[in-house]
């Protein structure tokens, strides 16, 4: 082994387990913020990064996707240090950052093409998984040398086929951005909806936003009276001039009037600051 190999093999493991950390901390971080619903830090309310974090892909049967992270860097920092013989620390490595990093590329393939939005700590974490990958990939020839190139191919494509099919088929249904709520609108949902839009007031957000969603479905058939302005250049009838011209960084923001108020609203809340009654 030449110097520069033995240089590299050094720092194999504490390359791994940095990276693996870092990787398992932000994976918990998006657990935690599931769970609390919380909002993400460096991030506005209404942004790409809630767009992604509470659309439907971001579960797997109830369970987030953030949370399945954790465990696989978990486990990536415990076979790298167990007690191992070395084909089977590279073969157990090389499975899971393998899995990680196919399930990694579908996810970002749906912010890109599906869902439209990018959250930058799932990119974060995608690359994180993709340089574990991409060193066990690398490592290969000197920690399981007697496995042949095409086992190896045939592992890999195994597991990229079972990672793809499995996660189409078990992840909850597809996102609709264009829901504009539903459901028979209740005398109270419609009257405020035409009280609201008497009094000019307005709501203004984006067709991403999944606060906006559901804050236009407690109106029910009655959010069609609710002026709504699109502040996405991408959405329908979009005018984000106007939302600028107002000063509008989150969404839903109302202005009601005069004023504004950012986040969702209950009914109760909008018919108080509305003077409904």
């Amino acid at each position: 082994m030449s110097s520069i190999d033995k240089t590299n093999s050094k720092y194999f493991k504490p390359a791994i387990l940095i990276l693996s950390v870092i990787g398992f901390l932000l994976s918990v971080y998006l657990t935690y913020l599931h769970y609390t619903e919380g909002q993400s830090a460096f991030c506005s309310q209404g942004s790409d990064c809630d767009v992604v974090r509470l659309s439907s892909y971001s579960t797997i049967f109830g369970i987030p996707v953030a949370l399945l992270g954790a465990l696989s860097y978990a486990l990536i920092i415990w076979f790298t240090y167990v007690s191992l013989a070395r084909t089977t620390r590279w073969i157990l490595l090389y499975t899971i950052s393998l899995a990680g990093f196919v399930f990694s590329a579908y996810l970002t393939y749906l912010e890109l093409f599906v869902i439209k939005a990018i959250c930058p700590y799932c990119v974060v974490s995608a690359l994180i998984m993709t340089i574990i990958f991409i060193m066990l990939a690398y490592r290969k020839s000197e920690l399981y040398p007697k496995l042949s190139t095409l086992k190896t191919a045939v592992l890999t494509i195994c597991v990229a086929a079972v990672v793809i099919i499995g996660s189409n088929a078990f992840q909850s249904d597809p996102l609709s951005f264009e829901d504009d709520g539903g459901g028979t609108a209740s005398s109270f949902q419609l009257g405020l909806a035409k009280h609201l839009r008497v009094r000019g007031a307005v709501m203004y957000g984006s067709y991403k936003c999944p606060h906006c969603n559901a804050q236009k479905a407690l109106f029910g058939d009655a959010s069609k009276y609710v002026v709504y302005v699109e502040c996405d250049p991408a959405g329908k009838d979009a005018k984000p001039a106007i939302c600028f011209s107002r000063g509008i960084v989150h969404y839903p923001t109302w202005e009601i009037n005069g004023r504004f108020y950012e986040g969702a609203k209950s009914l109760q809340e909008l018919a108080q600051l509305s003077g409904y009654k």
